[in-house]
């Protein structure tokens, strides 16, 4: 009886180790190649920059959405437009 309650008591401990000691699971999305994505990349439709979404500012135009790296690009695309 005190080996099946040492064995478990081993087990307890392992698992308690292992989790401690584990890196957090992130809820990232997983891209090309299983390797992680932390934001989605988007363009500025001005000067063609690529900005990471969560950064960028967006402006719906004419119904459409778009997404810019800058305060002034949103102004120059709207006088292009």
């Amino acid at each position: 009886m005190r080996h099946i309650i040492l064995i478990i008591l081993i087990i307890l401990f392992y698992y308690l180790v292992k989790s401690f000691f584990s890196p957090p699971k992130a809820s990232q999305k997983k891209g090309y190649g299983g390797t992680e994505i932390d934001d989605e990349m988007v363009k500025d439709p001005n000067c063609g920059v690529y900005i990471p979404k969560k950064e960028a500012l967006e402006k719906k135009i004419k119904g459409q959405k778009y997404y810019f790296c800058s305060k002034e690009c949103i102004e120059k695309f709207k006088q292009g437009n």
